[in-house]
């Protein structure tokens, strides 16, 4: 077989979307929701409601969200509309609330058209103004090999996820477990000799066309991702990756690109900590022939 290979250029993905979840509510979903390919399972500090600092208002709902357990719990008080901008006018202060603890379901009732029922993890990371502690322990594919996602009642009956779940709620009772889920975008990019960097991103996103992702990208980018972050439970189940290739095209390195600022988290792992924006490197790739 040919072997060709391109001299000075790489292969970038990015996260495009992200999204968290617990491991009981990925049924949110869409089955027609095939964005998601790559997940992360993270240790993240409980969060629960004061329920006797609900307050309603006209045009709001405030309440203290506990986050942690323990000497480590802090406090912090949100304001929330229910509606958004496009939605008709309901005076807040005719809702009647529940708060459901085993689901973490804020659940306000009273309205003509039904009740509303908010997440709490999701409420928080769109309203807090603190980044949220999140610890990787785990990375793991959320697709088919044909790459398309895994529908969430596959994902929830992963062996693989139930053991990891059961372990860390054993071991960290004062954590909980999210899902972090990854839509990753791939673009074949031309590694330029410069120290300007507006230079170089400007011509990352706008010389080279994006790649139709496939499974071997995916591959290279689940394996760069552990390599960074060593996660807990891929040292203890340790998978052999694919290197990166397409059609015969052979890259000399992969960068990865996370933005977990986008939804106000603070990633990590027991051997390292993501800083913003941070590009992970990957080896050299080497083609296989």
């Amino acid at each position: 077989m040919n072997t060709k290979y391109m001299s000075g250029y790489g292969l970038q993905t990015w996260a495009y979307h992200l999204s968290m979840s617990y491991p009981f509510d990925l049924d949110y979903l869409s089955p027609d929701d095939q964005r998601y390919n790559i997940y992360v399972a993270t240790l993240i500090p409980k969060l629960n409601i004061d329920e006797e600092s609900v307050q309603f208002f006209e045009n709001y709902i405030r309440f203290d969200v506990i986050v942690g357990t323990g000497e480590h719990t802090s406090r912090e008080t949100l304001d929330i509309s229910i509606f958004w901008d496009d939605m008709p006018e309901f005076d807040h202060r005719k809702f009647e609330f529940e708060y459901e603890k085993t689901r973490k379901a804020m659940v306000f009732t009273g309205w003509e058209k039904g009740p509303v029922e908010l997440n709490l993890l999701h409420v928080y990371l769109t309203e807090s103004k603190y980044y949220l502690d999140t610890e990787i322990v785990y990375i793991g594919q959320a697709f088919r090999k044909n790459g398309e996602r895994l529908p969430a009642e596959e994902l929830m009956s992963d062996p693989m996820l139930q053991k990891v779940e059961a372990d860390l709620l054993r071991e960290y009772p004062e954590k909980d477990l999210a899902l972090l889920l990854l839509e990753f975008k791939s673009q074949l990019l031309e590694e330029i000799d410069s120290e300007d960097e507006d230079l170089v991103q400007l011509q990352e996103l706008t010389k080279n066309p994006p790649l139709e992702l496939n499974n071997q990208i995916l591959d290279a980018t689940e394996a760069a991702l552990i390599n960074y972050f060593k996660p807990e439970y891929n040292s203890k189940f340790n998978n052999n990756f694919s290197n990166a290739k397409d059609c015969g095209l052979h890259y000399r390195s992969l960068t990865v690109q996370v933005h977990p600022d986008i939804m106000g988290l603070k990633l990590f792992s027991k051997e390292k900590t993501y800083l913003s924006n941070e590009r992970i490197i990957s080896p050299l790739l080497h083609s296989i022939n």
